[in-house]
């Protein structure tokens, strides 16, 4: 698993790639992290959203040409203090997603994919499947935690592997399909690769 702990700078745009092309397209990165969607090719028409104000301030600074957006929304390992509810002013060809509904419950992510089908055309996010337990190995081995609870999320529709300041949500790919009416889609990257442990569901 070398490599796996120097995740910041990756290419999410050539994840996604996988599944669509975006060119000529209006694209929302919807928890957009450090702009790795745009750190390695540039996009015409992008907007970033993230929980994290620091975030948005860096990637103002380093990507002055793009438009980024703070939003005050709730998460357990991000934002505990967050209460604003997303309102999409403007309309997007396509919503990309990143390990942002991994650190959620199934229900806030519902409510939040709800919102963003208002206005997104397209939804793509990455999700961790119960079905894949190299990932959850390599989750517990980030995070220092024990990896003996594998046969219980294996054995689940929706896991929740939660600490007192993170959270990991695992589901299982059909149930999570059916459940936000999308296709899941597996990813063509190696596993010593961070983009490639978890799945795309498209919406």
């Amino acid at each position: 698993m070398s490599g796996l702990k120097n995740y910041l700078e990756y290419d999410v745009r050539a994840y996604f790639e996988q599944f669509t092309q975006f060119e000529g397209k209006s694209v929302l990165d919807f928890g957009c992290h450090r702009a790795n969607f745009v750190r390695f090719k540039p996009h015409g028409n992008y907007v970033g959203m993230d929980i994290k104000q620091d975030t948005i301030n860096k990637n103002k600074f380093e990507f002055p040409q793009y438009k980024f957006e703070y939003y005050n929304g709730y998460n357990y390992m991000y934002n505990p203090t967050g209460d604003e509810e997303l309102n999409l002013k403007n309309h997007y060809d396509v919503c990309v997603a990143y390990s942002v509904f991994t650190h959620h419950t199934f229900e806030e992510a519902r409510d939040i994919i709800k919102k963003l089908k208002e206005k997104c055309g397209e939804i793509y996010l990455t999700y961790f499947s119960n079905k894949d337990k190299f990932s959850y190995e390599a989750v517990c081995w980030f995070r220092d935690l024990q990896p003996n609870m594998w046969e219980e999320i294996s054995s689940h529709e929706v896991f929740y592997l939660k600490t007192n300041k993170w959270l990991w949500t695992f589901y299982d790919d059909d149930w999570l399909a059916e459940k936000l009416n999308g296709k899941w889609k597996t990813t063509s990257f190696p596993k010593n690769d961070v983009r490639g442990m978890q799945r795309c569901l498209v919406i």
